[in-house]
């Protein structure tokens, strides 16, 4: 997790192209959360203003937990309700609210969260999904809800390959530029949503 959230944040870094602008971090209960918070701890250790908003508390016990914990400790993580201040500056959104594991459609706080990302993608300078967008069935590159239940990124940092669903033609505008992060090990022939 902690590897990712470097490649991650490299990449996140060269997309603040404002000194003023921050990045702010949507983070699930999971593991796509916990990346959402070692990487804005990360990009906080290198001098990038960066944020996590907490949607959903991490599972207890979990890796994301820890990496809740060592976001917090250092004041970067914000509940839901301080959005729209930490919005009110130029800012790169971060969807780090659900991988790969999500086999359902989104509700409550994190289909709020994803719909609120949705809304706010004008006004950002990017919308960056952590490997695959927040709702999207990455085996069919189709949102598991309605059309509007799965965050619509500009860029998306997906590990180790390319998702099966990326090349369903539907998938374009959800994904946006893909780029693959490597997490140190060797790329298998086809990731499926079996993992999160």
């Amino acid at each position: 997790m902690t590897h990712a959230a470097v490649e991650c944040a490299a990449i996140l870094r060269s997309l603040v192209t404002n000194d003023s602008a921050q990045v702010v971090a949507l983070c699930g209960p999971g593991n796509n959360g916990g990346d959402g918070y070692a990487i804005v701890r990360t990009l906080h250790s290198w001098g990038v203003r960066a944020h996590a908003i907490e949607v959903a508390p991490p599972r207890s016990a979990s890796d994301a937990a820890v990496m809740h914990r060592a976001a917090a400790s250092l004041g970067l993580v914000a509940p839901t309700s301080a959005r729209a201040g930490l919005c009110a500056a130029p800012f790169v959104l971060v969807d780090a609210i659900f991988g790969t594991g999500l086999t359902t459609p989104a509700e409550g706080c994190e289909l709020e969260a994803i719909q609120w990302i949705n809304s706010h993608r004008a006004s950002a300078a990017s919308v960056v999904s952590i490997d695959v967008p927040s709702g999207l069935d990455c085996d069919t590159g189709l949102p598991l809800g309605g059309a509007d239940d799965a965050v619509r990124a500009t860029h998306t940092l997906t590990m180790v390959c390319e998702k099966q669903g990326f090349s369903a033609a539907n998938s374009a505008g959800y994904l946006g530029k893909v780029t693959v992060v490597s997490i140190g090990g060797p790329p298998p022939a086809r990731q499926n949503g079996a993992m999160e």
